[in-house]
């Protein structure tokens, strides 16, 4: 939601206001409580309280530059920089793939909260380990008589050796490779990041849920 605010004659600016408590994380419209204005820094210092949790945070944002004309007035535009405190949120995996990888779930929420607090330069390293402990705890259940040679073998050998659905082979080799480039000097694949990186994570983890669920399946039916 824009906002138009006159602080003083010389003062008048606007600002769209979150829509999400950055504590509870559910969408809201906050309630304005104060705001402060540093000239030294150029920025404009917000505190807010959620009307859903009732806790107060701040934003701060600073001055574009740039003017925007609202019922005859011109206002400065403001640029929201960021929100203290940020209570990061974490991605819920279905049952099975908990019990199929534990550790992966641990391992890519650490990644996915480095990610929501802007540590961005390790969150892409982080989500690359939690894939590897995802691919091999997947082949390891279906080749449980090879599981120590599994767990030795590089990444992309195991999925090549040890994964036969074809588009699981190809999710997951896509994964890795942009994994790889989240941990290397240079990039070797310009065009993609931890965007494609998470999405491409995502469609495995569904792949392999659904093969998981699947088998409990037939497991059930062959038992009745």
């Amino acid at each position: 939601m824009r906002k138009y605010l006159t602080i003083n004659d010389r003062q008048k600016i606007c600002y769209d206001l979150t829509n999400l408590c950055p504590i509870c994380n559910k969408s809201i419209m906050p309630i304005e409580k104060s705001n402060f204005y540093n000239s030294d820094s150029n920025m404009y210092f917000f505190t807010f309280q959620c009307p859903a949790c009732n806790k107060g945070f701040i934003a701060y944002y600073d001055d574009t530059d740039n003017d925007e004309s609202y019922q005859g007035i011109w206002y400065s535009v403001l640029n929201l920089k960021n929100i203290y405190p940020r209570i990061p949120i974490k991605k819920q995996f279905d049952e099975s793939i908990i019990s199929l990888s534990e550790t992966f779930c641990d391992i890519y929420n650490q990644a996915y909260v480095a990610e929501q607090t802007d540590l961005d330069q390790i969150a892409g390293m982080g989500y690359r380990k939690s894939l590897e402990f995802l691919i091999k705890d997947y082949c390891v259940r279906k080749n449980e008589n090879e599981a120590e040679k599994i767990k030795g073998t590089l990444l992309g050998q195991v999925i090549n050796d040890y994964i036969d659905n074809d588009k699981l082979k190809n999710l997951a080799k896509a994964s890795v490779w942009i994994a790889n480039d989240e941990t290397h000097y240079v990039r070797k694949y310009e065009d993609k990041d931890i965007i494609d990186l998470k999405k491409f994570i995502s469609a495995t983890v569904a792949y392999i849920t659904y093969e998981l669920i699947s088998d409990d399946a037939q497991d059930f039916i062959n038992n009745n």
